[in-house]
């Protein structure tokens, strides 16, 4: 039971990501009809009893238990990808191997060797990425390796994707003195990354900031591919890009949403020019998959970059003023719905943190990581696509990148490209001044960047041919020296990336922030807390930071900053650094800190001080850091009298009862003690904490006007504390989840219909009779054209055609043996003959249909002439008189051919055109009697009778036992073969040597059977 549960909501799942919602429909309303009718397989399990046979006799018979998975994971490749078990297997449908050549055959069988390997190594897209795989690695070597990646805006992952999940899933996180603030949605999209990187969270970082340079030159190289059609053109704009300063300023600063936002860049652009309908003609409305793949990706990149969602929302709102102006109002409500779905759907999928930038719009201008204050790059930086920062720096040599832009305004062409590209870098640079002044200007500056390098490729389409059809004048050096400068700035960046290596504040080491021995301390039963400090020798200021275990980990800063500062606790710490002389050890055993830990580069006035603080005992100096132990115990949880949450009336503070915990919950036993004791919990107080003494709950309280507390009684007992995340909280994460997935539905591309088969059905082989046989000029086109005429002329049908007159059809088959006159083609059984041709002996006459237009016939008189066994079968050949032995699965008639997808031969083709300098069919066949030979009349009976009766074969093959087979006397069938003389497609095209596709009337390539008969 619990594996048809699962496995039907896994196919449920599958169906919906292939967009087959009347399946997965199925599957669910199957599972419910077997779930509410229970009593029906309880009374099937009764009725069957006991098995007459031991399961394990009739194992054999069954499928082997990995066929279940495989045929699964066959069929949901095959929704997704839209082709079918036949496509994918070479034996076809039926099973059917071709088994190749044989023989002598085999001889010109030629193997390639590592084919594949070849094909992929010529094409641009997986060497450029090879490339500039290679440039990444030498220039992060110092990057791989033991330890984790930390440093400058980046705090170590957590060792266990789990880790991950409950920083973003939990409704109360465990960060300084705890919270119920909204995790930032980053979190997850990583979790996820590393959910299918099998739980590694560091290989997930290492990829998205290591390998962030060549994939995003990959993707750049992608999603221009409808820009220009020179390959060398987005090859050098993908380099450029992927060596923008930002995108290597990311990786040096550890700026996880730049590196992000850098690979995921030009995919965003390529959907937000089909989503606002740029890449059609205007005509129509863009389509909604479109819409919602871009809406994907502006969730996915909000989620670490929040500065693209007001970029997004000014485009959007530029493209909705720009569709006004150009049709009125007639596809204005299509495009502000799109608009409408495009800014809405961010905002509800990343809720509720998202509706707190929305309150905060600064907060707009932050990144994932830590903050690390104001940027540093000027006016002229942010001009030469520069955000500042390590490895940020950039050349003047990026100047070129803004020259070559602006002489793409000077192009006459494809003018709307050039200055969409124009309005996104402006919206870009503007946001990159506004950034610069509060934080790193990299996210917006890459936005600047892409734009200029788009209006850039596009300008230099075709620049060498306009510049060099105007007269020579400044335009022609001032185009090279921008060529020059264009061309040497990735060089040049890529160069010095590599020789000075990735690395910056980022970097490999330990991700324990503290000592070892206080980290492990920090996991006992007391859950004592580090206060880190930190700050620049020259500032005025220090930074300090509440920390458990071993330290702060990815996300934690994120939180801190939304949970907002604790006054009492800034106060505590002014007083501590400052050297009050008031009571900061007991403070601090109220913060549950047992050890300070000052960090290297801090002021050495504050190593003084914590010196002379009594209570305070320097334990260790390492690393350049200097750590003190408190001189009292302190725990997470401990019991105090009702008095000690403040000052008592005698003076000194009654000593607290310590009791064992966890990061967040408690489950012990607590003495018993006097009354009006208070359970004491050093965090923050929250409506949602609960406490149970023997199952019997406690009454909150708040201590010390900030800290969670409950009322004892007197006795003791078994104490369980926990925190109940709210019912809302719990059901929001999992509506995120389902609308991420839903998004992710409506943005992968739609499902194929298309229904391929070895024969086609009736309807579709009528249809590609009407469509194919009647628009062609060969004879088999004029015959049914003839008849379609003829049935629409006559009411009922005329008498004497062979589909309502027996007696025609027989009369039409002709005698056995007989061979119809030169330059006649006899019908085939159930078709009229043609039009204005004198009937055959004993075919009754019909009324003439309307007569159609003059057409070349493709075989003409010499159709006989040239057929090899024309006289073979006048001469009683007896192959030539047996009909051909059909194989399995086909029809060997013109009708079968015409559904297949055969063309008609085109007029003239045996005429004199295709063999016009042959000198045999110009000379010998004309000048040496052939043509009066054979212009008339039957063959010449009997010039091979005698030899092929000397032969011995029986009599049973004489002339007249078996009618001759039309098919064969000539065209089409007089190779039967056909391995040298392919003949011609109806669009002049010839097959492949050995192929065994053809095209059709259906759209794709298909694989039939008539490969058995090459």
């Amino acid at each position: 039971m619990l594996r048809l549960l699962f496995g039907t909501l896994l196919r449920t799942l599958a169906y919906l990501v292939g967009k087959v919602p009347g399946q997965a429909l199925d599957e669910v309303a199957g599972l419910f009809g077997v779930l509410l009718r229970p009593g029906r397989i309880l009374a099937a399990r009764k009725r069957r009893g006991r098995p007459a046979t031991e399961p394990s006799e009739l194992r054999p018979l069954f499928p082997p238990p990995g066929a279940t998975v495989r045929a699964t994971v066959e069929q949901v490749a095959s929704n997704i990808g839209g082709r079918s078990e036949p496509e994918l297997s070479s034996g076809g449908r039926h099973g059917a191997v071709e088994s190749g050549p044989g023989g002598d055959d085999a001889d010109f069988l030629e193997i390639e060797q590592f084919a594949r390997l070849k094909r992929i190594a010529r094409k641009p897209g997986p060497m450029l990425f090879l490339v500039l795989l290679v440039v990444s690695l030498v220039a992060c070597r110092d990057l791989l390796g033991a330890g984790a990646l930390a440093g400058g805006a980046l705090l170590p992952a957590p060792a266990h994707v789990s880790e991950l999940w409950s920083s973003y899933v939990d409704g109360w996180h465990p960060v300084g003195t705890g919270g119920t603030q909204s995790a930032p949605p980053y979190l997850a999209a990583l979790a996820s990354l590393a959910t299918v990187f099998l739980g590694s969270t560091g290989f997930t970082l290492t990829l998205l900031l290591v390998c962030s340079v060549p994939l995003a030159g990959f993707t750049a190289y992608f999603a221009s591919r409808p820009l220009v059609e020179s390959r060398l053109l987005r090859a050098w704009g993908s380099v450029a890009y992927a060596f923008l300063p930002a995108a290597t300023g990311a990786l040096a600063g550890g700026r996880l949403g730049t590196a992000v936002l850098a690979v995921l860049l030009p995919l965003m652009a390529r959907a937000a020019a089909a989503a606002t309908g740029f890449t059609g003609n205007g005509t129509r409305l863009p389509s909604w998959r479109a819409t919602w793949a871009y809406a994907l990706l502006l969730t996915f990149t909000m989620a670490f970059t929040p500065v693209v969602w007001p970029m997004a929302l000014l485009l959007g709102a530029g493209v909705l003023v720009l569709r006004h102006r150009q049709s009125g109002t007639e596809q204005l409500m299509g495009y502000g719905l799109r608009f409408l779905s495009l800014v809405v759907t961010p905002l509800v999928v990343l809720a509720p943190w998202s509706l707190e930038l929305v309150t905060d719009p600064a907060r707009f201008l932050k990144e994932a990581g830590l903050d690390r204050g104001a940027g540093s790059a000027s006016a002229l930086d942010l001009l030469a696509l520069s955000p500042g920062g390590p490895n940020g720096g950039g050349t003047l040599l990026l100047l070129g990148f803004v020259l070559a832009a602006l002489a793409a305004l000077m192009r006459r062409e494809r003018q709307t490209v050039v200055r969409a590209a124009w309005a996104v870098a402006l919206t870009g640079f503007l946001f990159a001044a506004l950034t610069s002044g509060s934080g790193w200007a990299g996210p917006a500056t890459l936005v600047y960047g892409l734009a200029l390098l788009t209006a850039a490729v596009v300008g230099a389409e075709d620049a060498r041919e306009r510049v060099a059809a105007q007269s020579f004048g400044w335009r022609q050096p001032v185009a090279l020296l921008i060529a020059v400068a264009t061309v040497a700035a990735p060089l040049y960046a890529a160069v010095t990336w590599m020789t000075g290596g990735a690395d910056g504040p980022v970097g490999r080491r330990d991700p324990s922030q503290v000592p070892a021995f206080v980290a492990a301390e920090s996991a006992t039963e007391d859950q004592a807390r580090t206060l880190v400090l930190g700050g620049d020798s020259s500032a005025a200021r220090a930074d300090y930071a509440l920390v458990r275990g071993s330290g702060a980990r990815l996300g934690d800063g994120e939180l801190a900053a939304a949970g907002g500062s604790d006054t009492r606790l800034d106060g505590v710490v002014a007083n501590l650094i400052a050297g009050s002389g008031a009571d900061q050890t007991r403070q601090l055993g109220g913060y549950a800190v047992r050890y300070v830990y000052v960090q290297k580069g801090a002021p050495p006035e504050m190593e003084r001080v914590l010196n002379a603080t009594p209570g305070l005992t320097q334990l260790s100096r390492e690393h350049g850091g200097v750590l003190w132990r408190v001189d009292q115990r302190v725990s997470r949880v401990s019991i105090v009298p009702a008095e000690s949450s403040g000052r008592p009336a005698g003076g000194a503070a009654a000593k607290p009862v310590h009791v064992a915990s966890g990061p967040v919950e408690a489950h012990t036993t607590v003495p018993d003690g006097t009354a009006g004791r208070v359970l004491r919990i050093a965090d923050r107080s929250a409506p949602d904490w609960q406490a149970t003494l023997d199952g019997k709950p406690l009454k909150p309280t708040t201590v010390d006007g900030w800290a969670q507390g409950f009322e004892l009684p007197a006795s003791g007992g078994r104490l369980d504390l926990t925190y109940d995340t709210p019912i809302t909280h719990t059901a929001w994460v999992w509506a995120q989840g389902l609308l991420a997935v839903v998004l992710l539905v409506l943005a992968l591309p739609g499902r194929r219909r298309n229904v391929d088969d070895d024969l086609p059905d009736a309807e579709g082989a009528a249809a590609a009779v009407t469509a194919e046989d009647l628009a062609g000029d060969g004879r088999r086109a004029r015959r049914l054209r003839a008849a379609a005429e003829a049935q629409a002329a006559q009411d009922g049908g005329a008498k004497g055609r062979p589909e309502t007159d027996p007696a025609a059809a027989d009369a039409m088959a002709g005698q056995p043996g007989e061979i119809p006159p030169p330059g006649r083609i006899p019908p085939q059984p159930g078709e009229p003959p043609m039009p204005g041709e004198p009937p055959m002996p004993g075919e009754p006459p019909l009324r003439p249909a309307a007569e159609p237009a003059a057409m070349g016939d493709p075989y003409g008189d010499n159709a006989m002439a040239n057929a090899p066994y024309g006289d073979q079968t006048a001469a009683g050949d007896p192959y030539a008189a047996v009909p051909h032995q059909q194989q399995y699965g086909q029809q060997w008639n013109a009708q079968t051919y015409a559904d297949a997808g055969y063309g008609q031969y085109p007029a003239g083709q045996y005429q004199g055109e295709q063999y016009a300098g042959d000198q045999h069919q110009g000379e010998q066949y004309q000048g040496e009697g052939y043509a009066g030979q054979y212009s008339g009349g039957q063959y010449p009976a009997g010039a091979y009778q005698g030899g092929y009766q000397d032969t011995g074969y029986p009599a049973g093959y004489q002339e007249g036992q078996y009618p001759a087979d039309p098919s064969y006397a000539g065209g089409q069938y007089a190779d039967p073969y056909g391995y040298d003389q392919q003949q011609p497609y109806a669009d002049g095209g010839y097959p492949q040597q050995g192929d065994t596709t053809y095209g059709g009337a259906d759209p794709e390539d298909r694989r039939d059977g008539s490969d058995q008969q090459r």
